[in-house]
């Protein structure tokens, strides 16, 4: 039995369940230790310097350990290097990404190498770093910029909102990634992204199907409005809503079905939903991922709603309430 240092397994924990023949020096794994484990099975190298322990964070879903997986790859690949794109945006904290994303980073002064078991080294002129544990990633203004001529625009515009909303970037900081665009190749197909963006959205799959429902002609009057009765008590807070007029709203939850595996998950909604219900005014429809993504059945459904109640987009809606 091969024992492994407290400090290298939590290091791996951190990193996608990944550690570097630097990092194991560091910690007194030796090479032959190292060799040992691989023939054993319970190592993996999945490219030249770098160890998979198959021991990452276990409070990570799946989606987000192979994207941060994808990132720590490069990093640890290239000592020295920076995360840049996507993997930086992964490494940030930003939502909305594709499920499988290229590991890929770039050195500061802008040299090159051989990309090398799927790792891309990038060739990017000089852009500011933010450290990242004991590494560096690209800045979040220049990580978006370098990721979103890349992306589809479902995924570019989730991250957007991503970073808007979790307050990794400002909106003078979505200008300035902007700006950046403008010198990248592929950058038309994401001129007009940028006004689509709402940092109020707070997933994925609301962006998802705010996008669908605007492609529609029907997009939301709000998002994220909170619900008042009439003697002021909070009812709840709707991720998408249309004012229908006197007082009332069609309102509409979406769950990421994905993420909700547990009735602990999925209890707050219920109760949330509930409230939204008790005063008998609004109109309620909850929605999970596989309903926006499959056909048309949730903007049907809004749709004839919103047909029966008389909505027309353009009705100047209340105010928010601030109360709460």
């Amino acid at each position: 039995m091969i024992d492994i240092p407290a400090q290298l397994l939590g290091l791996a924990r951190r990193q996608a369940g990944l550690v570097s023949s630097a990092q194991c020096d560091v910690h007194g794994v030796t090479n032959g230790r190292r060799r040992r484990l691989v023939a054993a099975g319970r190592w993996q190298r999945p490219t030249r310097g770098v160890f998979d322990t198959d021991l990452p964070d276990s409070g990570l879903h799946p989606y987000d350990l192979s994207r941060l997986r994808s990132a720590w790859l490069a990093l640890l690949a290239y000592p020295g290097s920076a995360a840049v794109g996507a993997c930086a945006l992964a490494l940030l904290g930003a939502a909305g990404l594709p499920r499988d994303i290229t590991p890929e980073a770039a050195f500061p002064n802008g040299s090159g190498r051989e990309p090398r078991d799927g790792i891309l080294l990038r060739q990017y002129r000089w852009f500011p770093r933010v450290a990242v544990d004991d590494h560096f990633a690209a800045e979040p203004a220049h990580a978006l910029a370098q990721a979103l001529p890349l992306l589809d625009r479902e995924h570019g515009v989730a991250v957007m909102d991503s970073l808007q909303n979790k307050r990794i970037l400002t909106q003078s900081g979505v200008r300035r990634a902007q700006r950046l665009t403008e010198s990248r190749r592929h950058r038309t197909r994401s001129r007009t992204w940028w006004g689509q963006s709402n940092g109020r959205s707070q997933s994925p799959v609301e962006t998802a199907a705010r996008l669908r429902l605007v492609d529609a002609g029907i997009g939301p009057d709000d998002l994220q409005r909170d619900l008042f009765d009439a003697t002021g008590q909070f009812l709840g807070r709707a991720d998408l809503a249309w004012y229908l007029g006197n007082g009332r709203w069609l309102l509409v939850e979406l769950d990421s079905d994905e993420f909700h595996t547990s009735p602990d998950q999925v209890r707050p909604d219920a109760v949330r939903q509930n409230g939204l219900l008790r005063d008998g005014r609004h109109v309620l429809l909850r929605f999970f991922a596989r309903h926006v993504h499959e056909g048309s059945t949730m903007v049907d459904t809004v749709r004839s709603v919103l047909d029966r109640e008389g909505w027309a987009p353009g009705r100047p809606i209340p105010p928010r309430d601030r109360r709460r």
